[in-house]
């Protein structure tokens, strides 16, 4: 059975076929109608609240690349890991635990100097957190370790604490590891 009118929604059997005759036929097209105009009410409503409130899709986005960037970094896909906390800090460059986490990304594909940026960043942004200054110390004894990180930001006081020296201090035992090619092995 066909449904005479084109704005009927509702299934072809509700909740019986409608005889000719029935009296009370217009009302229910009207009844009809009006279920069709709220519901593209709702729809258009849907539509100006997804369009307005774009934060909330920003979140599960942000959720989602953290998520993924560990995920990453789990396995062992530190590059991964660093392009995600990387786009992650384009959106929201004063998120700490971000930079804590690319800092780690940067240690272990072994870019010191960007690692130490990013932890100071870090320390700087969240001062209080444990997480971070765990981290950061770890780094720096490391670095001390291998000798190819630079000199500690603290123990060289002024403007140039982050400029590596050009020339040995005197009285220094070991060359500087741009002066010696190969360097000692780690953990020599």
């Amino acid at each position: 059975m066909k449904m005479p009118y084109p704005c009927s929604i509702l299934p072809r059997s509700f909740p019986f076929p409608i005889a000719r005759s029935d009296p009370g036929r217009e009302s229910l097209r009207k009844a009809r109608c009006s279920t069709m105009g709220s519901k593209a009410l709702r729809l258009v409503c849907i539509i100006v609240f997804t369009a307005a409130f774009p934060a909330a899709a920003r979140r599960d986005t942000f959720k989602q690349e953290m998520r993924f960037g560990a995920e990453a970094a789990q396995r062992g896909l530190w590059r991964e890991a660093a392009f995600r906390w990387e786009k992650i800090l384009k959106n929201d460059p004063d998120n700490a635990r971000a930079h804590n986490n690319l800092a780690v990304a940067y240690e272990s594909l072994g870019q010191f100097d960007r690692a130490r940026k990013e932890y100071e960043i870090a320390r700087r942004l969240a001062p209080d957190s444990k997480e971070i200054r765990n981290n950061y110390e770890s780094f720096l004894e490391f670095c001390k370790l291998i000798k190819g990180c630079g000199a500690e930001p603290e123990a060289t006081p002024g403007p140039g604490a982050l400029a590596p020296s050009p020339s040995p201090t005197p009285g220094s035992a070991e060359p500087s590891p741009s002066e010696s090619p190969g360097g000692p092995p780690f953990g020599a």
